[in-house]
């Protein structure tokens, strides 16, 4: 009988790692928090601690593996071109809506996109329309992905 080696980085974790999960922490308190409050404005809060770990680890330099070691851990299932932000969300808040949590990131993506420093972060949101506000200007000011080369029509160099 043959052993299969499987490696270490597929393996089944526990926890996450203890830098992660002290990383996280903030905004898992603000989870928990939401989670005994129902007020309309209460998510602001959780957004903005998911907006300050974002900015840190972007400040570090490690968004993007901070994020795919997230997933990994805590088994969120990581699309292709899945942003750090969706994955912040996911991990603190993977019961609530689909469509819901698409719009905080397209929300939270143009936050980021106008340099809006955390402590700021409310009333930017609120100036703009609220969540739904930003999702809508972040869709109108740049596409998420971007069109397939065939479809373009000043790119064609098939003549």
């Amino acid at each position: 009988m043959q052993a299969t080696n499987i490696h270490p980085s597929r393996l089944p974790r526990g926890s996450a790692s203890p830098k992660l999960a002290a990383a996280i922490q903030p905004a898992k308190e603000v989870a928990a928090r939401l989670k005994r409050r129902c007020g309309r404005f209460e998510i602001y809060d959780l957004l903005e601690a998911v907006y300050r770990v974002y900015l840190d680890w972007k400040s570090r330099k490690i968004a993007k593996r901070s994020a795919r070691t997230l997933a990994n851990e805590m088994n969120i299932v990581r699309r292709n071109g899945m942003s750090p932000i969706r994955i912040l969300v996911e991990a603190t808040l993977p019961s609530a809506d689909l469509k819901q949590k698409s719009r905080w990131v397209r929300a939270l993506e143009h936050v980021y996109s106008e340099n809006v420093p955390p402590s700021r972060f409310y009333k930017f949101v609120r100036r703009h329309g609220g969540l739904a506000g930003c999702a809508r200007l972040a869709v109108q000011t740049g596409r998420k992905r971007k069109r397939p080369r065939r479809d373009c029509v000043e790119g064609d160099w098939d003549d």
